[in-house]
């Protein structure tokens, strides 16, 4: 595959929804594409703002935050598996976990989904799902 065909490939992937760069890559891995080609798709990718994995953590986080009521420990986790280097993880979630965003978010929980659940249950799900816990939430 040309250098051409791979930088189309991958745009035509990006089009449908941002991706990260690791997710690009094998992309074009599997589209059988010689490492050196996906080197520099990438680079050019990187060059017109394509790709840029610290916007996508940006994204992503506020997207968590919004729909998807992850704990801090759960958005983590889903950027390590698309990918992202945890440096950059570390680093957009140090704001995250200094402000109340998951006190708010246990107790969204507990006055919802959880709220006809006994303590034990409730304890059990909380810890699933990652989320730091104290005992004052069960008073």
């Amino acid at each position: 595959m040309s250098f051409e065909e791979a930088k189309e490939k991958a745009v035509r992937y990006l089009v449908i929804a941002r991706k990260t760069e690791y997710e690009v890559r094998n992309k074009l891995k599997k589209s059988n594409c010689e490492e050196e080609i996906i080197d520099k798709v990438i680079d050019y990718l990187n060059k017109i703002n394509y790709i840029n994995d610290n916007e996508y953590v940006d994204a992503y986080i506020r997207q968590c935050m919004r729909l998807l009521n992850y704990s801090i420990y759960e958005i983590k986790q889903k950027l390590l598996q698309k990918g992202i280097k945890k440096c950059i993880i570390e680093e957009k979630l140090i704001d995250l976990e200094e402000s109340d965003y998951e006190k708010k978010l246990i107790q969204k929980l507990l006055n919802g989904k959880l709220k006809n659940m006994e303590n034990l249950k409730q304890k059990q799900y909380l810890y699933r799902r990652g989320f730091k816990i104290s005992s004052d939430f069960f008073n």
